[in-house]
Formats: C-alpha cells, structure tokens, sequence
C-alpha cells in the first residue's frame, strides 16, 4: 500500500478496477430491474498513475451532489460513492426517466459545469449504455486544445504532464470550497 496522497496504480489494478466497476453496474441495473431503473454511473477523466487525491474525491461528490439536485429523491433507488485508490466512483440507479433523458442531463451537466469536463457520467440501462450520439450530442473536447478528445488521447498530442497541470490549474481555479 502506497501514501493516500500519491498513491500511483498499475495497469494491472486499473483493469481489474474496470472490471470490478463493470460487474457492480450489472449487479446495481439486477437488482433494479423490475422498477426498470437507469444507471448514471460517475467516475473522473484523470490521466496518468495517479488517480486518488482528496481534491479529486470532492469533485466526484461534488459531482454527485449535482447529479441529485436535478433528480427528485423520490426517483433515485440507490445513491453510492466507492474511495478508490484506482480512482472514485458514484453510482446513482434512477427511475421514471428514460436513459436517453438522464443522458442529456449528464451530457449538459459535463458541458457546463465549472469543472465538468472531468466528469465521465456513464448512464446505463437494461439495454445498454446510451452515448452522446444517441442523443444528437457533440463528442468531448480535448481541454487542452478543443480537438475531438478520444483523437488527442489516441494519439498522445499531448504529454501526461500537460494534462495533470492543466487538470491542477482548472481544480485550483474552479474547485467549490
């Protein structure tokens, strides 16, 4: 085990944490099949071996904070938030909305919140998951240069070191008190 504050993950531990977060979004949408319930499962787009901090643990409860805000309480079946060192996880599992409804809100929540381009607000159902395609939505920016973000990624435009500085900088700038 590593300092809570700098703790780097593997390749090996992310995967596994990935498979981990899958098999508990199937488990979440059985359980709450027979309310026909929608999944808004959160985590962070932070790159790199580090994917802990506090800061970032606020900003996934922040997250979550506003995913309920805009959700009646009476409509939410389940509402967790999972303290990885692999990084932070929520999971709120929704009824009386379609999935195609709660991804137009995530969508807008990830667009227009201060520091919402960290999000990566998955909404998931009995059927799948819904994409921002499959609601008419344009595809994520890369926040350093506002290219498609899946082809800066793939490609490696931009070093790590970039984009934690620039995640730090907008944390710094924007982070709720």
């Amino acid at each position: 085990m590593c300092d809570f504050q700098e703790c780097e993950v593997t390749l090996k531990e992310l995967l596994d944490s990935r498979e981990a977060r899958v098999n508990h979004q199937k488990q979440l949408l059985n359980e709450h099949k027979e309310q026909k319930a929608v999944l808004i499962s959160v985590t962070l787009n932070i790159p790199g071996a580090v994917k802990d901090k506090p800061a970032y643990r606020k900003i996934l409860r922040q997250g979550m904070e506003k995913l309920m805000d805009v959700i009646p309480s009476a409509n939410v079946l389940h509402n967790e938030i999972r303290e990885l060192t692999t990084g932070s996880e929520g999971y709120l599992v929704v009824c009386g909305f379609l999935p195609k409804q709660l991804k137009a809100m995530t969508v807008e929540m990830e667009e227009k919140l201060p520091l919402g381009r960290l999000y990566d607000m998955d909404v998931l159902s009995a059927d799948g998951g819904i994409s921002r395609s499959d609601i008419g939505a344009c595809k994520r920016k890369c926040f350093l240069c506002g290219d498609d973000a899946k082809i800066c990624a793939r490609s490696q435009r931009h070093s790590i070191e970039e984009l934690i500085e620039k995640i730090d900088r907008m944390i710094l700038e924007k982070i709720e008190k």
